[in-house]
């Protein structure tokens, strides 16, 4: 956007914030979301903590972008044109905002004012929320654990905000991030990161995610149905170096092949034959759904007579073999028969943080799943003192015991954010 308005917009250009920062220390931006909402328009100072650490960090490559200006009224102006609101100070920076005249603005609150350790993938701002569907969580909790009463209080508020956390009920959020994203994460292998709905963690030279190269589940299924390719993976290869996986995909995969393989290549995080195997042949499971995963959940829970989609109750009682189970253990089941490399954890993933979407905008009830993963396990085993159960099921009727409208996703969400951001160290 040109500066004759008197501002300048960044949108995926975190050089260019940056340097527009670095050129206006006693500028203002205001962090709002990509299409700007009248209820989240954040005046900081330029040199305001949550919005410049003099450093790239995702600050206008997920879900926000800066407008910035070396005066108050053009951002004034800007806010009334592209959202008909009104700017909100940050609470910790006060720019000197005087309240412009008209209905006097919804109240707002800081959910923390205190930098906290965050997850490098994150921008780590805490400001004013915005309103997040009908749902709000507490500031604070009181389990008896006090490591996740820290945790829950450093995090909790921001998680139903955060793109990168919450997937919409979208065929294209689904399939690109529960189903590309969540199914094959895990020993090393950062699989949103990979597939390119999760920011690089590493700097990693020429790693370009399969969004990127246009390499999604119709392409990965593609390569599935080439016979060498299949051949090869479903081998005995245990033992055979990574790059002959990726010399079969340049081979007998064509330009897919070798994009593919040039991605692998230059991951710079750990990688798998199994992790190739399970992106084509689970890619190949979508072909009856048009390559959909949100289409095979569909397909899912007409079959155990779920109800109307999306379900209003995941808890919902429903016939599974012969037996009586809840609705989203019955789904879990399913996903690890239908997938390569799918277990509890992972069909657990799969799910929960699209739940939770649905949760936070009012659209389904309280639901008991959540990742199980070896930060959870280590956290409840050094923290957990007697009062917090290990395993799954209980840990659900622990947290629901005590917080029967909150989710125990946010609870296992708010562990990982806290051992992946070293507020807690529990090996």
């Amino acid at each position: 956007m040109s500066a004759t308005n008197g501002y300048v917009q960044f949108a995926n250009d975190d050089s260019g914030y940056l340097r527009w920062l670095a050129g206006n220390p006693g500028g203002y931006v205001v962090n709002s979301f990509r299409v700007p909402t009248s209820n989240y328009l954040i005046l900081h100072r330029a040199s305001c903590r949550w919005i410049n650490t003099g450093t790239e960090n995702n600050w206008t490559t997920t879900g926000y972008i800066k407008t910035c200006s070396s005066s108050i009224p053009p951002l004034q102006a800007w806010a009334r044109q592209a959202a008909s609101g009104s700017l909100k100070p940050c609470g910790s920076c006060r720019p000197p905002l005087r309240r412009e005249a008209g209905p006097s603005p919804l109240p707002f609150a800081v959910a923390n004012t205190q930098p906290v350790a965050a997850p490098e993938s994150t921008n780590p701002t805490r400001e004013p929320l915005p309103p997040a569907g009908s749902r709000t969580v507490p500031l604070t909790i009181s389990t008896g654990c006090p490591e996740l009463d820290r945790a829950w209080a450093s995090y909790a508020p921001m998680i139903l905000h955060r793109s990168q956390i919450l997937i919409p009920d979208t065929d294209e959020d689904l399939t690109w991030h529960a189903f590309l994203g969540h199914s094959i994460d895990m020993q090393g292998f950062r699989a949103a990161e990979f597939a390119g709905v999760d920011p690089p963690t590493r700097k990693a030279p020429g790693f370009v995610p399969l969004k990127a190269r246009g390499i999604g589940v119709p392409e990965l299924a593609a390569l599935w149905d080439v016979p060498q390719i299949r051949q090869y993976l479903t081998g005995r290869i245990g033992d055979v170096p990574f790059s002959v996986t990726l010399d079969i995909l340049r081979s007998h995969g064509g330009n897919v092949g070798t994009s593919l393989a040039e991605a692998f290549e230059r991951f710079p995080w750990r990688k798998f034959h199994w992790a190739a195997k399970a992106l084509l042949q689970n890619s190949a499971a979508l072909k009856p759904f048009d390559f959909s995963f949100r289409n095979r959940l569909v397909h899912e829970c007409d079959r155990l007579g779920g109800g109307a989609f999306p379900p209003a109750d995941f808890r919902r009682p429903v016939g599974h073999e012969g037996v009586t189970v809840p609705l989203e253990r019955a789904l879990r089941l399913r996903l690890e028969r239908a997938f390569y490399m799918v277990g509890p954890a992972m069909s657990a993933y799969m799910l929960c943080d699209w739940q939770l979407w649905l949760w936070r905008e009012g659209r389904t009830a309280v639901f008991a799943n959540f990742k199980l993963d070896s930060f959870h396990e280590a956290f409840v085993k050094k923290f957990g003192r007697g009062v917090i159960p290990a395993d799954e099921a209980g840990f659900a009727r622990w947290w629901l015991g005590l917080y029967p409208d909150l989710p125990p996703r946010l609870a296992n969400e708010c562990i990982w954010l806290a051992v992946e951001g070293k507020q807690v160290n529990p090996w």
